[in-house]
């Protein structure tokens, strides 16, 4: 019994070494970078359906590095929005899930660009249906 109870205690401690690991390099990963004044990001996550289909998501924002949004504002707007909308292909299948990768197998079935100004937000999806466009004010999103 304490053979396996030694065991069990080594592999649980092991893996959460190894889980806070990987923790640890996912929040020391920088998710923006400054090019050419503006604040630029790019996320990935592939959706699995119930039935075993797929769906890869690519996420995109860009934001003026200066004078219209913060660093800390801008990232979670994005991540807001790119996981909304993500969500939203998954109404209806309760055993749907998503998982962030750091890159995609081939071609996106679906792209999500935000772009943000000092007048406002567009954000646009890009399906096989499609572009969809929405541009909203601030004034008019807070």
């Amino acid at each position: 019994m304490k053979l396996i109870f030694s065991l069990l205690l080594a592999f649980c401690v092991g893996s959460t070494s190894l889980f806070a690991q990987d923790y640890q390099a996912f929040l020391m990963k920088d998710m923006v970078a400054i090019e050419s004044g503006k604040y630029k990001t790019t996320g990935y996550s592939i959706i699995t359906f119930s039935d075993g289909h797929t769906l890869q998501v690519k996420s995109y924002a860009e934001a003026p590095a200066s004078g219209v949004i913060s660093r800390d504002h801008f990232v979670a707007l994005f991540s807001i929005l790119a996981h909304s909308i993500g969500d939203e292909f998954t109404k209806g299948d309760e055993g749907a899930k998503s998982k962030d990768v750091d890159e995609l197998i081939g071609n996106p079935d679906v792209v999500i660009n935000c772009f943000m100004t000092k007048n406002g937000i567009q954000v646009e999806i890009k399906t096989n249906q499609g572009t969809n466009r929405q541009t909203m004010k601030w004034s008019d999103l807070f």
